[in-house]
């Protein structure tokens, strides 16, 4: 029997669902559970609770303390605080009120089999202890690849330091935390080869960690289509219809900041002032907006609920993501089953076929981010015709992982 503990609805809810399915799941801990058209939901910018539910979940036993947590979130916006000490506070309020859950889970089944606890990385230090001490099994999901990630953002900030970034390196206290969450973790899951070679360099155990990737499913419908995705009217995206009626429309969709490699983007956007290319923005930003001001081929949709991205995904020709370091980007995968090619940096999940459903990108440099787009106005037709499937890896081949209790069996990758 699991418990999974985690905050935000990370993997549309795959690791719970996945269990669901497979009649293992004891318990989910999150801290925000949204029944659709709760009142929670048309709190004036709480717009993303409407997010916080899974239809595959409606007959788990889901536990969350929304009221705790809200009053924790409206309480930091209202005195403007942000950042690493609010992030940190966060894991912590929301660890004890799992614990409390899970005491009152014992207190109703102890003589059931020693449970398995998983949680993600960063907010299970706590939990851990609580495990351990009452003899559990325990997972971490590790989200990213830890610290050797932390020294490429610093350095890009270095690079970029006309971008006024807001963003600040991990307190020493955050990684000591995390560092015991390691030590505590039977199991260690990580989510694709580039985490894994960047946490083999902190020295974390190579038996202790497991390369499983993402799985992608429809966030309502829980389970991705098993039809081809390929867009048969690859005309409306041909070379001469862009040529000569409008710019290819790339988009870039997810936090943005200079992690994901936009100081690089917007170097390669006025690269190609001259091109039919026009690239479109959607996500929170790190960056002050005027670091695209000057640039007529960039536009900025700001942030979005989950709920209302797909449009940017259909009404595009490309995806972009230039990415420095990701423990995976779940957007790549987004993006082909609406069709939409993918072009990407080899520092996250593998998911791109060079020179088939986009283009791995072979450094990160401006001009050849440039290249690669001009690229896509005669390409992207050809790679679109060529996303048959998104993946091959389903909640079912999840939950094999997971309760396969001998790590060093094969999983995919």
């Amino acid at each position: 029997m699991w418990i999974v503990s985690q905050i935000g609805a990370r993997e549309h809810y795959a690791i719970p669902r996945a269990l669901h399915a497979s009649g293992e799941l004891g318990m989910l801990i999150t801290e925000f559970w949204i029944l659709p058209d709760h009142l929670y939901g048309l709190i004036p910018g709480a717009q993303r609770l409407r997010d916080r539910f899974h239809t595959d979940l409606e007959e788990a036993n889901v536990r969350a303390p929304n009221l705790r947590m809200l009053g924790f979130e409206l309480e930091q916006r209202l005195l403007k605080r942000c950042g690493w000490p609010v992030m940190m506070a966060r894991n912590s309020i929301f660890q004890k009120q799992a614990i409390s859950f899970l005491r009152a889970w014992e207190s109703r089944t102890a003589r059931q089999p020693v449970p398995t606890l998983f949680s993600y990385s960063y907010a299970a230090r706590g939990l851990f202890r609580h495990a351990k001490k009452r003899g559990w099994k325990t997972v971490l999901g590790q989200i990213d690849p830890g610290p050797e990630e932390e020294r490429i953002v610093a350095e890009e900030h270095r690079r970029y330091p006309e971008l006024a970034s807001s963003w600040q390196p991990a307190p020493a206290s955050y990684w000591d935390s995390w560092r015991e969450e390691l030590d505590l973790a039977d199991r260690i899951i990580v989510n694709s080869e580039w985490s894994r070679e960047c946490l083999l360099k902190e020295g974390v155990a190579a038996g202790k960690m497991e390369v499983v990737p993402l799985v992608y499913g429809d966030q309502r419908a829980g389970e991705r289509s098993q039809e081809p995705i390929g867009n048969s009217e690859v005309t409306l995206n041909s070379e001469s219809r862009i040529q000569n009626s409008r710019p290819l429309r790339v988009l870039f969709l997810g936090q943005i900041l200079l992690r994901k490699g936009i100081g690089r983007l917007l170097d390669a956007m006025r690269m190609l002032k001259d091109d039919p290319i026009e690239l479109t923005l959607v996500g929170p930003s790190q960056i002050d907006a005027r670091a695209w001001q000057d640039l007529p081929n960039v536009r900025y949709a700001g942030p979005l609920p989950r709920s209302e991205v797909g449009k940017y995904y259909v009404n595009s020709d490309v995806f972009v993501l230039p990415t420095l370091s990701d423990g995976y980007a779940l957007t790549q995968l987004e993006s082909l089953s609406h069709g939409l090619p993918v072009i990407a940096s080899r520092f996250c999940g593998s998911v791109v076929q060079d020179g088939v459903n986009g283009r791995i990108l072979p450094d990160l440099e401006p001009a050849t981010i440039a290249e690669i787009l001009r690229s896509a106005i005669s390409n992207a037709g050809i790679w679109r015709r060529n996303i048959a499937t998104v993946s091959d890896f389903s909640l079912r081949d999840l939950a094999d992982v997971l309760l396969n209790e001998d790590p060093h069996l094969p999983s995919k990758s």
